[in-house]
Parts: structure tokens; C-alpha cells; sequence
């Protein structure tokens, strides 16, 4: 019975010695997995920080890029800016309109006319004066582009024997000091009604510009001339002359549009044919609608 008990006990701490033996292998396993497991989770995390870093860079690279190319963009549309009113300012002073201009005026000092003289001498140095200064500003009141434009046709109305009864009509309610307009942009519609509807007519030449608001954000422009009409004058002037007012246009409706991107709406242009009772042509009507209300900025 003793040697019973003794090998019983020597099963017992055998049993024992496999059951610690089992716990402490099982305790350096889940060890060894907590290790591995902690190393998994550095190496993810040195991923992981690398992954952010990179990002980062990539998003400096792309917003750099992104300036970079907003930026050109800007340069770009200004140079546009400055050409196209380079380009106004050259169509303004055209050497022939300054050359007749003054050859017009020397005729008045010719035949002694010198208050005649004096007077238009005036009207065109004003009128030289307020287009260099217009050249300078991308924009200018509706007050002082009406102003401009009455001293333009005081100046042409002289090489056409002051024939022309021309006439500026604003409603009442419009305050033109408070309204902006890109600067000298009625001049091509006025030189176009000029050369294009009366210099081939023969008497009661008339063109009549009015004022008037059709709703609250923009403001219309009427130019009319019982001139001969569109189709008469490219008969007359096919060449150049209208190489010359397709060009004006141009520049001015991308005046226009580029003026219109800070308004709510945008402008339009609109030519009418007109015609008598008869349905004979009888002049032609342009109309202007410039925005006038500006986009808020948030």
C-alpha cells in the first residue's frame, strides 16, 4: 500500500509537472504573440506615418501646382485685360479720326473762322485728354462715358458740316454718376452708326443714344440712326472699312464680357434692322444691356 501511495504521488507531480510545463509554454506563446502582435502594430504604424507623410507632400505638390497654375491663369486673363484695352485705346485714336479731326479744324482757322476754330480746338483737346485718362481706368461712371461721347460727335459732326443732329436722352430716375460702364465702350456703336448708316446719306442724318433701365440689376443703352442700314452700307463699304467694325465689335463685347464676370447678369448686344411703312430700310438700332449689380462677395 505504501508503494501504492508513493507511485501515486510521483503520477500526481508527473501530471502536475506537464500540467505547469503546458501553462508556461502556453504563457511564453501568448508572449511570443503579444510581441509579434506589438511589432505588427509599430511596422503598421511606421506605415501608417509614412502613408501620412507622403500624402502630405503629395497634397503641397498638388496645392503648389494648383497655385502655381491659378496663378497663370490670373497673369493670362490680365494680359488679355491689358491687350484688349490696348487695343481700345488704338482704335480710339485712330490716326485718321485725329489727322481729318484736325485738318477740319485748320479749316477754320483758314477761312478766319477763329471762334469756330477755338471752339472745336477745345472740344478736341478735351475729348484727347479724357480717352487718355479713360485708358488708364478699366471702368468709368455712365456720366462721364456720355460726357466723352457728346465731345466725340461735337468732334465728327464737324467733318460731316455739323449735318447731324445728334441727341442723348436718359430717364428720369437714372442716376449716371452712380452707374459703371467699361470705359469708351459706346464709341464703336457711335463710329459704326456714323460711317456705316449716314456717311452715304444724303440729308436728315440723325442718331439718337437713350438711357433707360428695363429691370434692376443692368442698364440699356439705345443707339438708333435713320441711316441707309446694314445691307446698303456693306454693298458701299465691303473691304476693310468693315474688317474695321468687325474688329471694334470684338473688342468691345469681350470688354463686356470680361466686365460682366463681377455682375450678377450678364450684357447683351442686340441689332435691329429698321425699316419705314414701306418697308423700306430706314436706319438701324443697337442695344446695349451692361449689368450694373455687382456679385456679393461672402
Amino acid at each position: 500500500e505504501m508503494e501504492e501511495s508513493i507511485s501515486n504521488e510521483r503520477n500526481l507531480q508527473y501530471v502536475n509537472d506537464i500540467i505547469v510545463q503546458y501553462e508556461n509554454e502556453s504563457k511564453n506563446n501568448q508572449i511570443r504573440e503579444l510581441a509579434n502582435e506589438n511589432e505588427r502594430v509599430k511596422l503598421k504604424l511606421e506605415t501608417n506615418k509614412k502613408i501620412f507623410w507622403y500624402s502630405l507632400l503629395g497634397l503641397i505638390i498638388i496645392a503648389g501646382i494648383m497655385i502655381i497654375a491659378n496663378r497663370n491663369r490670373q497673369l493670362s486673363h490680365e494680359k488679355q485685360i491689358l491687350k484688349l484695352e490696348q487695343d481700345m485705346l488704338r482704335s480710339q485714336m485712330n490716326p485718321h479720326f485725329i489727322f481729318n479731326s484736325l485738318n477740319s479744324i485748320k479749316l477754320y482757322i483758314i477761312n478766319n473762322e477763329k471762334e469756330n476754330a477755338v471752339y472745336y480746338l477745345n472740344k478736341f483737346s478735351k475729348f484727347i485728354r479724357k480717352i487718355l485718362i479713360a485708358s488708364t481706368e478699366k471702368e468709368i461712371s455712365l456720366e462721364d462715358e456720355l460726357d466723352t461721347m457728346q465731345l466725340y460727335m461735337n468732334i465728327e459732326n464737324i467733318r460731316f458740316s455739323n449735318e447731324i443732329d445728334f441727341k442723348i436722352t436718359v430717364d428720369k430716375g437714372i442716376n449716371t454718376a452712380n452707374i459703371r460702364v467699361p470705359s469708351l465702350i459706346l464709341q464703336p456703336f457711335l463710329e459704326n452708326a456714323l460711317w456705316h448708316g449716314l456717311s452715304s446719306k444724303k440729308d436728315d442724318k440723325q442718331i439718337h443714344l437713350n438711357v433707360y433701365k428695363t429691370d434692376e440689376e443692368s442698364i440699356t443703352i439705345a443707339i438708333i440712326d435713320n441711316g441707309i442700314g446694314r445691307k446698303a452700307s456693306e454693298k458701299i463699304n465691303f473691304s476693310k472699312v468693315l474688317k474695321r467694325k468687325s474688329v471694334g465689335l470684338m473688342i468691345t463685347k469681350a470688354r463686356l464680357a470680361n466686365f460682366s464676370k463681377a455682375y450678377t447678369t450678364d450684357y447683351k448686344i442686340e441689332i435691329e434692322d429698321l425699316h419705314d411703312h414701306t418697308n423700306k430700310p430706314s436706319g438701324t438700332k443697337v442695344i446695349v444691356t451692361i449689368p450694373t449689380h455687382l456679385i456679393t462677395k461672402k
